[in-house]
């Protein structure tokens, strides 16, 4: 009897088990184990403490002047509750009133957070006793222009940014798929950007396509060139163990945090991989709440299987496809990729969805993807053209028989926080 490993996979509080012949399994991939921080709260005070090129936060502010405090949604994992009282102490010991002071949520084109959504993302002490308000893309009167960048991205930023004497960001540096990492500006852009600004600075995602975890590609420069215009006095960003504490912070200018966080991440989330698996099986947890969110784990693990190869994506979704716009976008044009295209160039809707869109038709012309989800419905996956399978090990098996008995197989447990680099 042939040997076999259990595998095990995240699924939304849960987990998945399948068993994978010895034969078949190439490796498990996953990021580089590192420590938390034993006391988290003591590494971010030693970051505002001891910030790049910029003086500590007390120093930068002065009294009666409006302080926005930025914080990214509830679509990461940023442990903005923790961070926040440390950030706001430092805010009141330079002389700034707590009513001067506002919390802003940068969604993006990320739906809007729920109450309890606010409440879990800032802390219950700090949403009673602050003004917390969300970015809305969308709410043009709400909005300011503040330059053209040399890629041709108006930028409208919302006014309370505009309008703050100081701008304070706080945030995460891992993998992003569309900006090789996150962190920095993107705070700013897409963060509290206007939608015809995301549109215009998505559009050059295209150009990034299967570079993963790269930082010189357009989207990203043109991110960093957005973030100059209205620069922020002090961005605090972590970096995060695999089951989302700090490990470490960085406090200071964005460009400078942003360097010195991808510095520190990419032994951690890069991962050597060799670029011609059969069959990748992948998890998208955190980021699988629906579909739009976890097809960063089937970009990641596109960029090492081979053509004629699959992709099995495990993600619980609970909010489903990710909304009816991008429901719609996926099903009507799926086919052909250029349709997709189209659909940039003409800024039809949410150009997040079309690149999307875009990235997975191109995906799909050479691949194939199945799913194993409780969250969207038969018709929905048959719609937008995804296979779903009853559970991992009926899905392992098949794809095993369907690719032959050599098949070699990679298994991602945190696909949408792995960077496979060949190799």
């Amino acid at each position: 009897m042939n040997a076999r490993r259990e595998i095990l996979l995240p699924y939304g509080a849960r987990e998945v088990t399948a068993q994978v012949p010895d034969a078949n399994l190439q490796n498990v991939y996953v990021p580089q184990v590192v420590k938390s921080s034993s006391d988290p709260a003591a590494e971010i005070r030693r970051a505002l403490m001891e910030p790049l090129d910029t003086p500590p936060l007390p120093d930068i502010v002065r009294p009666g002047e409006r302080v926005v405090v930025l914080v990214d949604d509830h679509t990461r994992t940023t442990p903005a509750a923790d961070i926040l009282p440390l950030v706001l102490h430092d805010l009141r010991l330079g002389g700034v009133e707590d009513d001067d002071v506002t919390i802003l949520i940068t969604h993006g084109t990320h739906r809007l957070s729920t109450e309890e959504e606010v409440r879990r993302k800032v802390g219950q002490p700090v949403f009673e006793r602050f003004r917390v308000e969300q970015h809305r893309c969308t709410d043009e009167e709400s909005q300011v222009y503040v330059g053209l960048t040399s890629r041709g991205t108006p930028v409208w930023l919302n006014r309370i940014v505009v309008e703050s004497d100081r701008c304070i960001g706080i945030g995460h540096v891992g993998p992003s798929p569309y900006a090789g990492y996150s962190g920095g500006s993107k705070l700013i852009l897409p963060g509290v950007a206007a939608l015809d600004t995301i549109n215009a600075n998505h559009s050059l995602v295209t150009l990034g396509f299967r570079q993963p975890g790269r930082v010189d590609i357009p989207c990203r420069l043109d991110i960093q060139e957005a973030g100059s215009f209205l620069p922020m006095d002090m961005v605090l960003n972590v970096v995060l163990s695999q089951d989302e504490r700090v490990t470490r912070a960085f406090a200071g200018t964005p460009d400078r945090v942003f360097k010195a966080g991808v510095a520190f991440a990419r032994p951690i989330y890069e991962v050597a991989c060799p670029p011609d698996l059969d069959i990748a099986v992948t998890s998208a947890l955190p980021y699988d709440i629906d579909l739009y969110q976890a097809v960063r784990a089937v970009e990641y693990a596109d960029a090492v299987v081979r053509e004629g190869g699959s992709i099995l994506l495990v993600a619980a979704c609970p909010e489903g496809v990710g909304g009816d716009d991008f429901y719609q976008l996926m099903a009507s044009c799926h086919q052909h990729p250029d349709d997709y295209l189209r659909d940039v160039v003409r800024r039809n809707g949410k150009v997040t969805f079309s690149v999307l869109g875009y990235f997975l038709a191109r995906i799909k012309t050479e691949k194939n993807l199945h799913i194993v989800t409780d969250g969207i419905a038969e018709s929905d996956l048959v719609a937008i053209g995804w296979h779903r399978l009853a559970s991992l090990q009926q899905g392992i098996d098949s794809l095993l028989e369907h690719h032959g008995s050599r098949a070699q197989i990679g298994v991602f447990p945190m696909g949408s926080s792995t960077i496979p680099s060949p190799g």
